[in-house]
């Protein structure tokens, strides 16, 4: 398979999720599809520069991707698989949080818990 081949397996994985993914998630998610771990981190790395992808930290979950097209989003670690799941919406009222004369430029939100798949294993 093609480098560009690859790359596009990598961002078309990317776009299937239901939250930001690691480079580790994704290489096992991509299975059997011919991609390697090194090429899987090469593409992220190619979109982060590139504009089409979006490196996401969450605190306690390691550094994720995903396309950064998507509209503004938040998300909810679970605490017991580690997998992430994007949450569409906003909190309403962050604007009233912030200190007289500070100026909020952007904000982030994490929501952690046990997803449905975990707590119905339990």
């Amino acid at each position: 398979m093609s480098r560009a081949k690859q790359q596009l397996t990598v961002f078309r994985a990317l776009g299937e999720a239901d939250g930001p993914l690691s480079a580790r998630e994704l290489w096992s998610r991509l299975g059997g599809a011919g991609v390697g771990l090194a090429t899987v981190y090469r593409a992220l790395r190619r979109g982060v520069e590139d504009g089409t992808l979006e490196s996401v930290e969450l605190l306690g979950g390691g550094v994720r991707y995903e396309p950064k097209d998507r509209e503004h989003h938040h998300h909810f670690l679970c605490s017991i698989c580690n997998h992430a799941f994007d949450l569409f919406g906003c909190v309403e009222g962050l604007e009233s949080l912030v200190p007289d004369g500070f100026q909020m430029t952007g904000h982030e939100v994490v929501l952690r818990g046990t997803c449905d798949e975990c707590a119905n294993a339990a």
